[in-house]
């Protein structure tokens, strides 16, 4: 309900680990959580988040070396990008419930 993708899940290789906090992160499953279990998946998701961006940056950076060209070098490098696309998207949904949930206490 009123939750969409930019990226798709299925498309992005995601480990069983990392399918399940993007799970979490679904609206239904953020109704039952309070603060502290918000608070939890949001550094979670960050750290997954994060890594993810080092790992797309320091490849991308070898890639660039390795070809010799940065156009050359950036499709090899996309699927990286939409891993950490759906964790923004999963970091912004979690990031609103709980601005939602601290507004009504």
């Amino acid at each position: 309900a009123g939750y969409e993708s930019r990226v798709s899940n299925s498309r992005v290789n995601l480990t069983q680990q990392e399918n399940s906090l993007i799970g979490m992160s679904h609206p239904a499953a953020l109704e039952r959580m309070d603060t502290e279990q918000l608070k939890d998946l949001q550094g979670r998701l960050r750290t997954a988040r994060e890594k993810n961006f080092s790992l797309l940056r320091r490849q991308g950076a070898a890639r660039v070396e390795a070809e010799a060209a940065r156009g050359a070098a950036q499709p090899a490098n996309e699927r990286r990008g939409e891993k950490v696309e759906v964790f923004d998207e999963a970091l912004a949904r979690v990031n609103e419930r709980l601005d939602s949930v601290r507004d009504t206490q």
